[in-house]
């Protein structure tokens, strides 16, 4: 069996997520570099934990969040490019961007924690 695999039809109505060996505490490389990247460029004014930061005290993910204003992960995508991080939203490359989406989509629970998001698909995975 090859590192890769495709998770099956459960995961946002039958989308199809590559999933991987597990790297540390069972994060994809992709949701642990999403992992490293919000707590240097995000934390400050969303939180460690997504929400209480010293810029934004709504929850950014979990319960009382308005993720689901973007629909998808693409509609996030779309919002994180123009937007963030808020001091100079060209800091990020689109790859590292994608890995904080991820981040933050497994920790409100739309992707497994395990999965690598693919960016042709991401119209496709449904925030609830």
């Amino acid at each position: 069996m090859t590192p890769w695999m495709i998770l099956a039809p459960a995961l946002a109505g039958g989308l199809l997520l590559a999933a991987g060996a597990a790297g540390q505490g069972g994060l994809s490389p992709q949701i642990a570099e999403g992992q490293r990247l919000y707590a240097e460029h995000c934390a400050l004014c969303h939180g460690e934990d997504g929400r209480r930061g010293a810029g934004f005290q709504t929850p950014i993910w979990g319960e009382r969040t308005q993720i689901r204003k973007f629909n998808t992960a693409f509609g996030l995508f779309e919002y994180n490019q123009m937007m963030m991080p808020f001091d100079d939203p060209s800091k990020l490359s689109d790859e590292q961007k994608w890995a904080v989406v991820a981040y933050i989509l497994a920790n409100h629970g739309t992707i497994p924690r395990d999965a690598t998001l693919d960016p042709t698909r991401a119209g496709e995975i449904v925030i609830r």
